[in-house]
């Protein structure tokens, strides 16, 4: 297993590799800078809307909209808003960034972030959302180099606490990761999302017990949470307890997958016995999975073969 079991890091809420400043935009799109960053439908769409009276009637309609779900009109109305200042204006820059982001258009939400932060270098918000982007494009150092500047200032989001961590574990440190998530549950306490990547990273520091309890706060805050629960079944396996992660594993109701990964942590612990009980029942409960498990039966048997039959006790 690896540190991707906890890359889930903030998502559209929150809220690589094109230019940002304003007179680079207008030289692309002419009287219109902000031409790029809409979606094309958007302007055909709402081109009948009521006028408004002031860029902030439009943020506002803006913002009503992106609560109401509905990011094309959201997105209509923050580049009408923009298209009547004077000068550009950061906030509804970020806030076309996260309906980029959470669309997974990634170069026009880098683009807005990166416009927003040349207007307000301490917008949070932008700095913390441009940090999370590069993360996902796995641009680690750039990412720490938004990240880190905002949390050394203080009052830092907890989403840059979280994405912190998460980089921190990828380089193996799990001290620093975990300081990092505990700051994030002061800022967020309860966080289902932040306990699940401490819980994990605890795992990782091979500390079972932190572990269970961090994703056992996980899963109660969030009862649905299913990669929670999918970490909280391989802590139960790495303790011995098969029975007790196969069910948390199981949740989802695929129960031959859960053996299976069950199977695999026994098999890397040297409990092969154990293993090749697990793959055999996931082989035995479906046939669809008939290919991953005999797979890992394939190997655990050419592993034995290779060590002699005195490992299997």
């Amino acid at each position: 297993m690896t540190p991707k079991q906890h890359l889930r890091i903030a998502g559209a809420a929150l809220a690589l590799l094109l230019g940002g400043c304003a007179s680079t935009a207008q030289q692309q799109a002419g009287s219109d800078p902000y031409a790029a960053l809409g979606n094309g439908g958007s302007s055909v769409e709402y081109g009948t809307a009521f006028p408004v009276a002031s860029p902030e009637e439009a943020y506002r309609n803006g913002n009503a909209a992106l609560s109401a779900g509905d990011p094309d009109r959201a997105l209509f109305e923050y580049l009408r808003g923009l298209r009547m200042e004077k000068r550009p204006q950061a906030d509804p820059l970020y806030r076309v960034g996260i309906i980029h982001h959470g669309r997974g258009n990634h170069d026009l939400a880098e683009k807005a972030y990166r416009w927003a932060l040349e207007i307000d270098a301490d917008h949070r918000g932008a700095g913390t959302a441009l940090g999370i982007a590069l993360l996902e494009q796995r641009d680690f150092e750039g990412a720490r180099q938004h990240l880190e500047p905002l949390v050394a200032r203080g009052n830092a989001p907890w989403q840059a606490h979280n994405a912190l961590g998460v980089i921190a574990d990828m380089d193996g440190e799990h001290g620093l990761a975990q300081e990092h998530f505990e700051k994030a549950l002061e800022v967020a306490p309860g966080t289902p999302l932040v306990l699940n990547n401490l819980g994990y990273s605890r795992y990782l520091a091979g500390d079972w017990t932190g572990a269970r309890q961090s994703l056992r706060r996980a899963v109660s805050a969030n009862p649905s949470y299913e990669l929670a629960w999918r970490n909280l079944g391989l802590v139960y396996a790495r303790e011995g307890d098969h029975e007790t992660a196969i069910e948390a594993v199981a949740r989802n109701g695929d129960r031959a997958k859960a053996y299976n990964d069950i199977g695999y942590i026994s098999m890397l612990e040297g409990r092969y016995v154990d293993a090749m009980d697990f793959f055999q029942e996931a082989m035995r409960l479906s046939p669809a999975y008939y290919t991953t498990a005999s797979e890992n039966a394939r190997n655990l048997d050419g592993l034995l073969r290779r060590n002699g039959a005195d490992r299997l006790e």
